[in-house]
């Protein structure tokens, strides 16, 4: 959860191979500093030292590469107002704010990363929340557009509307009220709550889950991943659970006349999780470049085997054809190791290896000397994380265009 890594792969021989001391391996981790793109000073400064907590992001146009920091507040714990008053809550599970002064809001933001020189920065204007998943589209007029979800419990779906094509640095932040099918602009311009509440535009950022909530948007199960369906344009969102809903389910919005810089939309549920449908808490999806759904399940490791997710046993890859005779039903094509999830899915570019991430295999096991797994190496090997690459006649079959 502490930053990532740029790596080149190359195919070889038939695999998919990491070039070693190539010039474009690098890491950007919780040391790097990272200046912050901000109308104004953040916690009196415009550079945060490291990025943290990160989850799924997304790419640019450009070819810049979106990461999220998701679980910020397990570090440095999380800023809360009263009266006006900035209270700083500490309490956090790594603790880092016990040995380094690094201020709370410098966390919680999309970072842009050009994977080619290194070069990264923290765009405020995309709000601070728990982020997962910033995917970019192109509204009609060629602005880009990122779709984002909080990910947390009763918290909001946000899209950012860049002002003009090629930057993410200026725009308009909006909140889903899925309710009526609007998008609420979080700007105090265009809002006299917000601007009786927040003193600028910055403040209003660092405060982005305040701000949705005063002006009404609506309350979500965890929204995740989301995807654009390359076919129809319309909006697919995750949302994994819920203490109420625990099975989670796949959200669609379709935007008014399908142009994501639309301030109007539909909203309707396109799958429910549960027993009937074969999956609990979507997590990460991708589209195949035959149009097709892939999704990768994310049940809690404390979850896992339980009574409420028995039936599902260990989280897996699904297959959901979105067109023809078996439209919207999903088939499990993979198994994560016991205790994992299978995240990031990502085709290469011929459309012939899906690449996933195995996190935390043996998660939740009771001690190390009774692990539930030991992927990827077998025997009484410890298990680790890894990424891997799918490929072969099933998955051509299934994705060739």
């Amino acid at each position: 959860e502490v930053g990532g890594s740029i790596i080149r792969i190359r195919m070889s021989d038939g695999h998919w191979r990491l070039v070693p001391d190539d010039h474009y391996n690098r890491r950007i981790d919780a040391t790097t500093p990272i200046p912050i793109s901000s109308a104004e000073p953040v916690a009196g400064t415009r550079e945060a030292i490291g990025t943290l907590g990160n989850c799924a992001g997304g790419v640019t146009p450009w070819r810049t590469v979106l990461t999220c920091e998701e679980n910020f507040h397990f570090f440095y714990g999380d800023v809360r107002f009263e009266d006006g008053r900035r209270m700083h809550d500490k309490d956090t599970i790594i603790g880092w704010d016990r040995y380094l002064d690094h201020p709370p809001e410098h966390y919680g933001w999309v970072v842009e990363i050009d994977p080619f020189t290194g070069a990264a920065n923290k765009l405020t204007t995309l709000g601070r929340f728990a982020h997962e998943g910033a995917t970019v589209t192109l509204a009609r007029d060629g602005r880009p557009v990122v779709y984002m979800g909080d990910d947390k419990t009763d918290e909001h779906i946000y899209k950012f509307v860049a002002d003009e094509p090629g930057s993410l640095e200026q725009g308009t932040l909006y909140a889903a009220d899925t309710g009526r099918g609007r998008w609420l602009p979080l700007s105090l311009d265009r809002d006299k709550r917000l601007k009786d509440a927040f003193r600028t535009q910055t403040e209003l950022l660092i405060r982005t889950r305040e701000a949705a909530k005063l002006i009404g948007a609506t309350p979500q199960d965890r929204p995740e991943d989301i995807e654009i369906d390359p076919q129809s344009g319309a909006v697919l969102i995750a949302l994994t659970k819920h203490t109420m809903r625990p099975y989670g389910s796949l959200l669609k919005l379709v935007e008014k006349n399908n142009d994501p810089s639309a301030e109007e939309f539909t909203a309707s549920t396109f799958l429910a999780g549960g027993t009937e449908n074969g999956f609990a808490c979507p997590d990460n999806l991708v589209f195949d470049p035959r149009g097709n759904l892939w999704l990768c399940t994310d049940i809690a490791s404390h979850d896992l085997y339980g009574l409420v997710y028995a039936p599902f046993k260990n989280n897996g890859l699904f297959h959901i054809p979105m067109s023809g005779a078996h439209a919207g039903i999903p088939v499990q094509v993979a198994s994560a190791p016991p205790g994992a999830e299978l995240t990031g899915p990502t085709f290469s570019p011929d459309g012939r290896t899906l690449f996933l991430s195995v996190q935390h295999p043996g998660e939740g096991s009771d001690t190390t000397g009774a692990l539930s797994s030991h992927w990827p190496g077998g025997g009484d090997a410890l298990p680790r994380p890894g990424v891997i690459g799918i490929s072969g006649p099933l998955l051509d079959g299934l994705t060739a265009a």
